[in-house]
């Protein structure tokens, strides 16, 4: 029997892994090397920096991250090493497009007649794409990484930089031809117009905090959201009177996108080992909720049921009283991500229009609407 250090908030570990060997939960962020002495398996989420300082020595064989990214992980050494890696890329796609409609139904920002700039097309930002595209939002992208024939809306950065919102969903490379490690500089914040939103919803570093902090602080007209920081979790709390909304790296946190994570690497980790796969199907224990709306105005319509769905204020709130009560803030914000709420994404929502009082076209592109946010 395998022996797998499992980090303790993977959901659903025991009934995706319990069955392949012993299990054992243990805080991500606080993994040692002698934590996983003994161990075949490793399987962690962001948190956890994964590479020689923690593996040298280990017997560990195969290591699974129930995230999109892999900045966490010392992908050259792990193949050096021949310990097999895998991730999951995808799994919370719809999550984050999600958050970033919750986060401009929050700010009251009406997508109707205004550009989406999205950096960044891979898993995420073609999701976001897809659903903004069906809503009828005019969109560009930026992606050097990406042939440019796979999106009609590719372009340079300068043009996605001159869109009324701009949602960045970059991983964090900090070589090659195209690093993101500081995409968004002083330069870049210089080009924005007056009014527009910036949310970044990939990792951290791909905006510079510091000259994020000096530009907002000198009177920007710029609505910024912001769920990823520079220097997790001690991030810049200098920042957060600038920001109408802060959220502690939750975007890709719904029940499902995580569920998705655990039910891919289980998987791959089944596979390497050659293990029965996984006999548990991929689903949700949910019981579909009623949202009603009201009032004839499209917009607001669709805001309430984002809202009334995933509240993202609530996340919002958390984090800034953690910052006004916490004297360790790094420990704070590690509490909020492993405490968080259990939130289920818009299909396990229903939407009864039978009150909105628009006329019959407004009804329909109504409908339209909320199918193409993901409502059933």
């Amino acid at each position: 029997m395998i022996k797998i250090i499992v980090d303790e908030n993977v959901p659903a570990a025991e009934a995706y892994l319990g069955h392949m060997g012993q299990l054992s939960k243990l805080p991500g962020r606080n993994l040692r090397a002698a934590d996983i002495a003994g161990a075949d398996a490793l399987v962690v989420r962001s948190v956890t920096q994964v590479g020689k300082q923690l593996l040298a020595g280990s017997q560990v064989q195969f290591v699974g991250s129930c995230t999109i990214g892999t900045d966490h992980m010392e992908l050259d050494y792990l193949n050096a090493a021949g310990i097999a890696n895998t991730n999951a890329p995808g799994c919370n796609a719809n999550s984050v497009a999600e958050y970033v409609f919750a986060a401009l139904a929050a700010i009251n920002c009406n997508w109707a007649g205004k550009r989406l700039g999205i950096i960044g097309l891979g898993n995420v930002g073609s999701a976001l794409y897809r659903k903004a595209a069906a809503l009828g939002i005019d969109c560009v992208g930026y992606d050097p990484l990406i042939e440019p024939e796979r999106y009609p809306i590719q372009t340079d950065l300068n043009t996605v930089l001159g869109a009324d919102i701009i949602s960045m969903h970059t991983p964090l490379t900090r070589s090659g031809p195209f690093p993101s490690w500081h995409l968004i500089g002083a330069d870049e914040l210089a080009q924005l117009k007056p009014g527009a939103v910036l949310l970044n919803c990939g990792r951290g570093a791909c905006i510079d905090n510091a000259a994020l902090l000096q530009y907002m602080a000198g009177g920007a007209n710029l609505q910024l959201v912001l769920d990823v920081w520079e220097g997790e979790p001690a991030i810049e709390l200098g920042l957060l009177p600038h920001v109408q909304i802060a959220t502690p790296h939750i975007a890709g946190y719904s029940h499902d996108g995580k569920v998705a994570g655990t039910a891919m690497v289980a998987s791959a980790l089944a596979e390497h080992f050659k293990l029965p796969a996984p006999s548990v199907e991929l689903a949700v224990d949910a019981k579909a909720a009623e949202i009603e709306l009201g009032g004839d105005n499209r917009f607001s319509a669709c805001a309430q049921a984002i809202l009334a769905a995933y509240d993202i204020r609530s996340d919002d709130r958390r984090l800034r009283e953690a910052a006004k009560k916490s004297e360790d803030f790094a420990l704070a914000f590690d509490r909020l991500r492993k405490q968080y709420p259990r939130r289920l994404e818009f299909k396990h929502f229903i939407c009864n229009t039978e009150k909105f009082l628009g006329s019959q076209k407004e009804k329909k592109l109504l409908d339209r609407d909320l199918a193409a946010l993901g409502y059933p």
